[in-house]
């Protein structure tokens, strides 16, 4: 069966759980059945679906070991993969219906949102702020405010940030010294000039001088979403209960990026990290991604064309740099108090500085707690790309946190490929609006 097709199969059960199930939902109180500070958590073995893998994995497994062996209350954590974002997601739709849920689960807002309504995860706000078992405020301070921000949806803390990562330009320093140019583009007139150079003057170190491109583009949403946010955009009305994706700087994105394809400065991107498999060989000049790239990018590169490269902010129109921030959060699943409990613990173990430090050099994301930064001095000086990236965190702007967007991020993408294809911006972006808007309504 398709993806698109159990997608839909599982909106339409979580939709029939809520209205036939009585679930709660946003308008009631999300109040514990016990009061955090009179349960003891003591001995509970609790489980965790994480969609980590290879080296991230085994370093989370290493960390789960300790706390394990480490923790007073003498929990037992068992980390499973449970496939990718899109796997959990469908297992947590299954899981809600047979009203057997993990008690920790890797989710983005939007999904843990969905959850919230089916009454399967739990608000966090009353383990933060337990006198017994909560954070301190220099605690409270201590965690990265745009972030929590994020986990926050009318008063309720759907989830933890455990990190973070940001969309950044990567580029090639010595082809844009071979063109002229001292730096990355600071603007999106000069990114054009710029990706029509090197199409046609294709870079020294490329060994196949017949594929010379400025830019690959990927249709992802947050592809998108990064050029909006650049020039002063957003995906969300103020109010959180409209799409803006119909708007001037969603046009000029797209109008850009047609151009661009149409002369040949740029290409769709073919297959899965085809752009950064064509920025390694030196064949392609700039290419837009998640920092939680940067050591795949610096394997590839050492591996290929070996050339000079860094990350930058997106092409701006605004005053300051604007990057686009995300990633999934941990929330608790709706169990037991002591089984709830057990896992707060354990999420809050492992967002101190100590594990942040470490999770950081197995993974590549940003901390969630500011004082991380205390101790990861070695690894700056080892991963100078890495620090560039991490000084862009103030100037962050998250992509919606509404149910359904998993929905619309599918409607961008085909939108995106419909104008490159030479479909109508205006028609195209109209209809993305009308469609994305409905599914507000329907959750």
């Amino acid at each position: 069966m398709k993806k698109t097709t159990i997608s839909i199969i599982v909106l339409l059960l979580l939709a029939i759980g809520w209205s036939l199930g009585g679930c709660g939902g946003m308008e009631q109180e999300q109040q514990p059945t016990v009061a955090v500070d009179d349960v003891d958590p003591s001995g509970q073995e609790i489980v965790f679906w994480y969609q980590h893998t290879r080296v991230r994995e085994e370093a989370l497994q290493e960390m789960i070991a300790q706390f394990n062996a480490d923790n007073p209350q003498q929990i037992q954590v068992r980390g499973e993969f449970a496939g990718n974002y899109g796997d959990i997601y469908n297992k947590m739709v299954v899981g809600l219906q047979g009203g057997s849920v993990p008690d920790l689960v890797v989710a983005y807002q939007n999904q843990a949102l969905e959850y919230l309504r089916a009454d399967g995860i739990v608000d966090l706000s009353f383990y933060i702020n337990s006198k017994t078992w909560g954070l301190s405020p220099s605690q409270k301070a201590d965690y990265v405010q745009a972030f929590m921000r994020q986990d926050q949806i009318r008063g309720v803390q759907i989830g933890l940030p455990p990190n973070r990562s940001i969309e950044v330009v990567y580029y090639n320093i010595d082809w844009l010294q071979q063109l002229g140019a001292d730096g990355p583009p600071q603007s999106w007139e000069e990114f054009a000039r710029l990706c029509r150079a090197a199409r046609d003057t294709p870079f020294s170190g490329n060994e196949n001088k017949e594929r010379s491109l400025g830019f690959i583009l990927d249709e992802d949403a947050s592809r998108l979403a990064s050029m909006v946010f650049s020039r002063g955009g957003s995906f969300l009305n103020a109010a959180g209960d409209g799409y803006t994706l119909d708007t001037p700087e969603a046009k000029a994105s797209m109008q850009l990026m047609k151009e661009l394809v149409a002369d040949g400065s740029a290409e769709m991107m073919g297959e899965a990290y085809g752009d950064q498999s064509a920025f390694n060989l030196g064949e392609c000049l700039f290419i837009l991604r998640s920092t939680s790239g940067l050591p795949f990018v610096k394997e590839g590169v050492a591996s290929g064309a070996g050339f000079a490269w860094d990350v930058a902010p997106p092409p701006r129109t605004t005053a300051e740099p604007v990057v686009n921030f995300y990633g999934a959060s941990i929330s608790v699943g709706r169990t037991t108090p002591e089984r709830q409990l057990a896992a707060w613990l354990f999420l809050k173990w492992f967002t101190e500085p100590p594990q942040q430090a470490r999770w950081v050099q197995a993974s590549n994301y940003f901390p969630a707690r500011k004082s991380t930064q205390e101790l990861l001095a070695d690894y700056f000086l080892a991963n100078p790309r890495y620090q560039h990236a991490y000084n862009l965190l103030d100037y962050g702007t998250a992509e919606p946190a509404v149910a359904g967007y998993d929905a619309v991020r599918r409607m961008i993408s085909q939108t995106v490929v419909k104008v490159i294809q030479g479909g109508d911006i205006e028609s195209a972006l109209q209809q993305l609006q009308r469609q994305a808007n409905a599914t507000i309504e329907a959750f």
